[in-house]
């Protein structure tokens, strides 16, 4: 393999692992049995843990923003649907990782993954004003959005756990949740009215 190659497969190894394991718990050998290759390898492309958790958040979360951004064929509503399934489904291929990056208190939490995943959230906070036609968004509304956000991150975290309720429940839940926080947000009339257009 040329380097770039062997890198970007080390990559995607470490992210096959961490779908089974907290990132936290896994060693430089198990990436390297994984990849079958040496520990020595791992070492030449990532000199420590740190560095390869790092490069494999920034693909998964490369991997998440393609994959959310719905066809723009739907109605703004079903968009929103098909993104949040989107997310419920990517959480759930990672969820060893996925509730590391959550744990403030993980190893893995850092404040450079913590930006990364501030990234996320703003992609998703723009994508959604994107998709219901609002430029130039409230106070009220950017709070709503949010406090959103954080809740879908918290009931996906909780789903992860419990299991409660189908995938499509869980996402037709949190599009009732975004809808509701929307149209009571306190914006002008015409941002509501806007809203109420698009996400009803």
């Amino acid at each position: 393999m040329a380097p770039h190659e062997r890198r970007a497969d080390l990559i995607r190894t470490a992210l096959r692992v961490f779908a089974r394991r907290p990132p936290g718990d896994v060693t430089p050998e198990e990436v390297a049995e994984a990849a079958d290759v040496s520990r020595a390898l791992v070492y030449r492309y990532f000199p420590n843990m740190a560095e390869l958790r790092r490069a494999a958040l920034e693909q998964a979360m490369s991997e998440l923003m393609s994959r959310l951004a719905p066809p723009d064929d739907l109605p703004p509503a079903e968009q929103l649907r098909v993104a949040l399934r989107t997310f419920v489904d990517f959480a759930d291929s990672y969820a060893p990782s996925y509730a590391a990056l959550l744990n403030g208190g993980s190893v893995i939490s850092t404040e450079e993954t913590e930006a990364q995943i501030e990234q996320v959230r703003d992609g998703v906070r723009t994508l959604i004003l994107e998709r219901v036609g609002v430029t130039e968004p409230s106070p009220r509304l950017l709070l709503a959005l949010r406090c959103w956000v954080s809740a879908v991150e918290t009931a996906v975290m909780s789903w992860l756990r419990e299991r409660q309720m189908t995938r499509d429940e869980l996402a037709d839940w949190l599009l009732d949740q975004l809808t509701a926080m929307l149209l009571t947000a306190g914006g002008s009339q015409e941002e509501r009215e806007l809203l109420a257009a698009h996400t009803g």
